[in-house]
C-alpha cells in the first residue's frame, strides 16, 4: 500500500508560493536552480518511494525566522521514541530505505540538525569548536523539549554520531541508549601519523592537490559552497556522485536514485549555515579537534556501534571505546557495548544493506522495544548473509565466528 506524506506548515506555505510559479525565464536563468519549495517537493518525492506512512514537521525552537528544525516522523505514538541524526552534508531523508522497518518498532524521528537539510538556516557565527558544537546541541535539546520527548534512543551517523555522542555526554538523563553509526571524531590522530606517501612530494600534482584541499578546509570551503559556486553544473556533479557512490550491497534502484539525487542536490545547494561547523569540529580528513574517545569512557548511558565492513571509519576505535567503558562502569544492559560490522557495506550501511542494518539495530535496541522475529536469532554469529559483531572484551580486531 502506498504511503502518505503529510506536509509541514512551512511546506504548505512553500507549496502555495510554488503555485504562483516563477516565470520560466527566471527559473532557467537562476545560477542556483533551487528554492525552498523545490526542496520540499524533492523530499516528498523521495519519501513517497518508501511506501511508509510519514509526516514532516517543522518545529520552532527560537524567535528567528530560521530558528526551526525539520523532522520526518512515523510509527505508532505508543512505540519507544528513536531520534535519528544524519551525517555531514546529508539530510533526514537519507534514512528513506529504513523508514518502513523503523516505523514498525519505534516512533521514529529523523531530524535535520539546525542549519542543515530542510531545517532553518540561521547565520552561523561560531568561531571555535565549543560554540560550533553548542550551535547544534542547544537546538537539539530545544527541539526535544518542544516535541515533548523525555527520553529517547538516540542514533547518529558520521558527524551526526559525533553530535549524538556529545549530546549524550551533556544530557545523559535524556538518552536511553546511544547508537553510533560509523561515527566521526572518535579516535585521535596518532602521534606517528604520516601523510600518505603519494602526496608527500609537495611538487607532485597529487601533493599540490592534497595541500590545496587542506588549505581550502582550513579556510572554511565546504562541499555545499562548491556546489553553489558551480551553479547549474552543481546538479550534474551531485547526480554523478549519487549514482556512483551508492552501488555497494543492495544498490539503489533507478527510481530510488532519481529521487535521491534530486533531494541531495536541493539540500546541498541551499544557503550555507551549519555546514560551516566542519573546520571547527574536525581537522582535514576527519580527525577530530577534540576526540571523543577519552570522554566516552565516562558515558553514563548504554552505547553501541554499527559500521560498514568497508567503512573508512575504523571499527577498532569503537571496540576500544567499549572496552574502556566496560572497565570504567561495566555493562549496563545485555545490549550495551556491542560493535557490529555490516558486510558488503561502506560508510552508509543503512543505505547499502538496509535489511542487515535493521537486524543489527534491532539487536542493539532489544531492551527498549517490542519483540521481533529477529529476537530468536543472535547477531554475534552470521545472520542472513552475515552480520559480524566485533569482540569488545578481547583484541579489538577479533570477531565471533
Amino acid at each position: 500500500m502506498a504511503g502518505a506524506v503529510e506536509p509541514s506548515s512551512h511546506e504548505a506555505e512553500q507549496a502555495a508560493s510554488a503555485s504562483m510559479s516563477l516565470p520560466w525565464w527566471v527559473r532557467y536563468a537562476r545560477w542556483k536552480p533551487t528554492s525552498a519549495a523545490e526542496r520540499a517537493r524533492a523530499e516528498r518525492n523521495l519519501l513517497a518511494v518508501t511506501g511508509a506512512e510519514l509526516e514532516v514537521h517543522d518545529t520552532v525552537i527560537g524567535p528567528g525566522k530560521q530558528d526551526y528544525m525539520h523532522g520526518i516522523v512515523g510509527g505508532a505514538t505508543t512505540a519507544p521514541p528513536l531520534v535519528c541524526l544524519p551525517g555531514y552534508g546529508a539530510g533526514a531523508a537519507f534514512f528513506f530505505r529504513n523508514f518502513p522497518s523503523l516505523c514498525q518498532y519505534f516512533r521514529t524521528y529523523a531530524v535535520d540538525p539546525l542549519g542543515t537539510g530542510m531545517s532553518g538556516r540561521p547565520a552561523f557565527t561560531a568561531k571555535d569548536r565549543l560554540s560550533a558544537e553548542n550551535f547544534f546541541i542547544t537546538a537539539l535539546d530545544k527541539w526535544r523539549e518542544q516535541m515533548g520527548l523525555e527520553k529517547v534512543v538516540l542514533m547518529g551517523h558520521s558527524m551526526g554520531g559525533y553530535l549524538a555522542a556529545t549530546y549524550a555526554l551533556q544530557h545523559p538523563e535524556r538518552v536511553q541508549h546511544l547508537v553510533l553509526v560509523c561515527p566521526a571524531g572518535i579516535t585521535k590522530q596518532s602521534e606517528d601519523y604520516r601523510e600518505p606517501e603519494m602526496v608527500r612530494d609537495p611538487w607532485s600534482w597529487r601533493g599540490q592537490l592534497y595541500r590545496l584541499a587542506k588549505t581550502c578546509w582550513n579556510w572554511g570551503v565546504t562541499p555545499g559552497g562548491v556546489i553553489r559556486t558551480l551553479g547549474p553544473w552543481g546538479r550534474t556533479w551531485i547526480s554523478g556522485y549519487a549514482r556512483n557512490r551508492f552501488k555497494e550491497g543492495m544498490a539503489l534502484s533507478e527510481e530510488e536514485v532519481a529521487a535521491f539525487e534530486n533531494y541531495f542536490y536541493h539540500i546541498t545547494a541551499a544557503r550555507g549555515s551549519g555546514e560551516h561547523a566542519l573546520r571547527h569540529i574536525l581537522k582535514p580528513f576527519a580527525w577530530a579537534h577534540n576526540p571523543l574517545e577519552p570522554q566516552l569512557q565516562h558515558l553514563k548511558v548504554p552505547v553501541t556501534f554499527i559500521y560498514g565492513e568497508s567503512d573508512w571509519m575504523d571499527p577498532k576505535g569503537g571496540a576500544r571505546v567499549c572496552r574502556e567503558i566496560r572497565e570504567e562502569r561495566g555493562q549496563l544492559t545485555p545490549a550495551d557495548l556491542l560493535v557490529t560490522s555490516i558486510p558488503h557495506a561502506g560508510h552508509y550501511p543503512f543505505l547499502d544493506q538496509p535489511e542487515l542494518f535493521m537486524k543489527a539495530l534491532l539487536e542493539q535496541t532489544k531492551p527498549y522495544r517490542s519483540k521481533s522475529l529477529a529476537d530468536t536469532e543472535t547477531l554475534t554469529k552470521p545472520v542472513g548473509g552475515g552480520v559480524d559483531v566485533v569482540a569488545t572484551t578481547g583484541d579489538a580486531s577479533s570477531q565471533h565466528d
